[in-house]
């Protein structure tokens, strides 16, 4: 019996995306304290926050606060590659 293949649907992609992420976080985080300081180590593991810093808006009987931000490592870019990639061949 012949097998159909999995439509790639933007939640897919969306999954592979935090998925990738997360788990990249996780590695990066993990791996980066086993290799010793050198120029591997901040190539691979140096973080890159990029993002909107949190704005709190003060309404006297409440606060909301607002913001958005990004901890990117090259690991983490690799690893959300992949997933992507191994989504598009499914």
């Amino acid at each position: 019996m012949r097998r159909e293949p999995m439509k790639r649907t933007p939640g897919m992609i969306l999954l592979a995306l935090v998925t990738g992420g997360v788990f990249g976080s996780v590695l990066s985080s993990f791996l980066g304290g086993l290799f010793p300081d050198g120029p591997v180590r901040n190539f691979f593991f140096q973080r890159l926050d990029i993002g909107i810093p949190a704005t709190a808006l003060k309404l006297g009987f409440m606060t909301v606060t607002l913001g958005f931000s990004l901890a990117l490592t090259t690991f983490t870019v690799l690893l959300i590659v992949l997933l992507i990639w191994l989504v598009g061949r499914l």
